[in-house]
């Protein structure tokens, strides 16, 4: 009976040892495939989750071609409702982020909530288009005529 609970433990740790050894973790991905995965994502939970990380991450998530265009808009989960950016998320960007890229970015798209700290960030001398999302028209207008 014990030399058959030892070999069941032996065979048991040797699985898990194979396991471990054959694992695979997302740093072993070349960079190609990480960039693949990292234009299905949103843009926000990537600035959030993966920059500074690693250097690795730094580098392929604030890559200039790839943040040309920042997107500062969260689908929501259902289509009827209207997502916004976590508070605490945008903040984290916008200190930490925006003044390290905001000479590569030449596309805005913002929503209400984010505009005015996006843009109050800096000046973004390369910015081209600037797309407005899920505005109602009263805030809309105050924005744009200061009133």
């Amino acid at each position: 009976m014990y030399m058959e609970v030892s070999m069941a433990e032996d065979r048991k740790t040797s699985t898990m040892s194979n396991l471990y050894r054959n694992s695979m973790n997302i740093l072993d991905l070349p960079d190609e495939m990480l960039c693949a995965i990292l234009k299905k994502l949103n843009m926000v939970e990537i600035f959030y989750s993966l920059v500074d990380v690693n250097e690795r991450f730094d580098r392929l998530a604030l890559d200039s071609l790839y943040i040309h265009h920042l997107v500062f808009v969260v689908k929501p989960l259902v289509k009827r409702y209207s997502s916004s950016i976590d508070d605490q998320v945008l903040e984290q960007i916008c200190r930490k982020i925006l003044p390290r890229i905001w000479n590569d970015v030449y596309k805005l798209t913002v929503e209400p909530l984010s505009l005015e700290r996006v843009l109050g960030i800096a000046n973004y001398p390369h910015l081209h288009s600037l797309s407005l999302v899920n505005f109602p028209a009263e805030t809309l207008l105050s924005q744009l005529t200061g009133k």
